[in-house]
């Protein structure tokens, strides 16, 4: 390093002099005045994995990264050099080798980091990136200089693994005898049932700590079961309460829409709105409950689920227009206590096109890749993939309550286990629990109990698959 800093020294003051020089006594050359770098490349680079192994014990191994393939940004502005996708966690950043070019071929230097001195820029020389460094540009006929400051951006997280942060704990939650969530705008409500009566509690997504009861303009209480019966299409929340189909925008100031005979609202999605009626038949309505309409369904309707119902609109990845919906839960524990897994209901629709019929989700042949049927169960969209737990085992089911995330991402047919998506640590809940989406693909979980307000994300994509998926 101390024979760069001698060279880049020798090399400026040689450019400043040579400047001043005639090459005869007719001609003058001239050199540019222009000063910027043009392009940035990272070459190869080191990084390292963990695993775990079948034992349990972590094992580490290196793995070498393209680093051209990361696509380095320059504001001429701000004159700052940035990658806006992160390298990858566990990439090794401090002893990077990169090509810089400048304009005009004009002389690049780096500033050390603990001082001022300036060293001669070598594409051939490591340069330590796990800080800001600043770079500086001189145009080759020494009259103008320009500082950068480069940012080598990498993952704080570890890839397809879920970070969970506890944002509260709130009595109402844990005294509460079951409650729903749902996601509305910009905002997080929660049904709270004492058995008796139910309140409906609001917070902003981006806050959580804050829980405040909505007020209430209906000439009637809120029913004990009003978790039931509570959809959300992700601009108006619905509720059926009393034969009545109720709107909101905002949680607070409700309006009745249509009066009709059901056993349950189940689903929502654009302008349409699904139950199951008093024959318990699938039915829906595009008018906001005032006409309803039978589903068709490939399979028996007493597949349907009826109780623990959660329902997921999940994007193709085959065209933009086209969702599909699915209807996750259980059957009734009375009539039928010998099921062991959920019943799982899917429906394509394409743009304006909901004519397909309901298909039934089934994975009897495939014992370990089945959905459990659980207690309190429910399903939650991430992006295209769909994420579910619950509580204690119901019927033939024996599973432990709360005791794994469920993950599918081929519509709701197999669920596996993967190893970085976990319940938060300590996690506990009664079968009062609730789970919705956000927004922003966070996931939110409320818990009887302890009151614990819990809300996560997945690291990576959800455009992906998680590497490592157990059976």
């Amino acid at each position: 390093m101390r024979r760069n800093r001698i060279s880049f020294y020798i090399l400026l003051s040689f450019v400043l002099v040579f400047t001043s020089c005639l090459k005869d006594d007719d001609t003058t050359t001239v050199y540019p005045s222009d000063a910027a770098i043009t392009s940035f490349v990272l070459g190869n680079l080191k990084q390292y994995v963990t695993t775990k192994a079948k034992s349990g014990a972590d094992s580490t191994y290196t793995k070498t990264l393209t680093g051209s393939k990361y696509k380095f940004y320059i504001d001429q502005v701000k004159y700052e050099i940035y990658n806006a996708d992160s390298l990858p966690y566990g990439t090794d950043v401090k002893r990077v080798v990169c090509t810089i070019t400048a304009k005009n071929s004009g002389t690049i230097a780096i500033k050390k980091v603990a001082s001022d001195t300036l060293l001669y820029y070598n594409k051939t020389d490591s340069i330590d990136f796990s800080t800001p460094r600043n770079l500086k540009v001189f145009s080759l006929d020494g009259s103008n200089v320009v500082d950068y400051t480069v940012n080598v951006n990498v993952s704080k997280e570890l890839p397809d693994t879920f970070i969970w942060k506890n944002i509260s704990s709130q009595a109402y939650f844990a005294e509460a005898a079951a409650m729903k969530s749902m996601s509305c705008g910009s905002k997080m409500f929660v049904m709270v049932s004492n058995g008796i009566s139910s309140t409906l509690y609001g917070s902003d997504e981006a806050d959580g700590e804050e829980w405040a009861p909505m007020e209430w303009n209906i000439n009637m209480p809120i029913p004990g079961n009003a978790h039931e019966n509570f959809v959300s299409n992700n601009k108006k929340l619905y509720f059926y309460c009393g034969n009545d189909i109720l709107r909101s925008e905002d949680g607070n100031y409700w309006e009745k829409t249509a009066s009709a005979y059901l056993s349950r609202l189940v689903a929502a999605y654009d302008e349409y709105l699904y139950a199951l009626d008093l024959q318990g038949k699938l039915v829906s309505s595009t008018d906001e409950g005032a006409t309803w309409q039978t589903e068709a369904l490939d399979s028996d309707a007493s597949l349907l689920p009826t109780q623990d119902v959660s329902y997921c609109i999940i994007p193709s990845a085959i065209h933009p227009d086209t969702k599909m919906i699915l209807l996750v839960g259980n059957r009734n524990t009375s009539h039928y206590p010998d099921d062991d897994q959920a019943q799982v209901w899917a429906k394509v629709i394409e743009g304006d096109d909901a004519d397909e019929p309901w298909m039934y989700v089934s994975t009897n042949d495939l014992d370990h890749l089945k959905l459990p049927r659980l207690s309190s169960l429910h399903a939650v969209s991430m992006g295209k993939n769909i994420l579910a737990t619950g509580g204690t085992g119901i019927g033939a089911c024996i599973d432990e309550g709360f005791s794994r995330l469920f993950y599918s991402n081929d519509g709701g047919i197999y669920w596996r286990t993967v190893s970085g998506y976990r319940l938060p640590a300590n996690f506990e809940s009664s079968n009062a629990f609730t789970m919705a989406t956000d927004s922003h693909d966070n996931v939110w979980m409320f818990c009887g109990r302890n009151g614990f307000v819990w809300r996560g994300h997945a690291t990576g994509t959800s455009e992906s698959n998680p590497s490592a998926i157990t059976q």
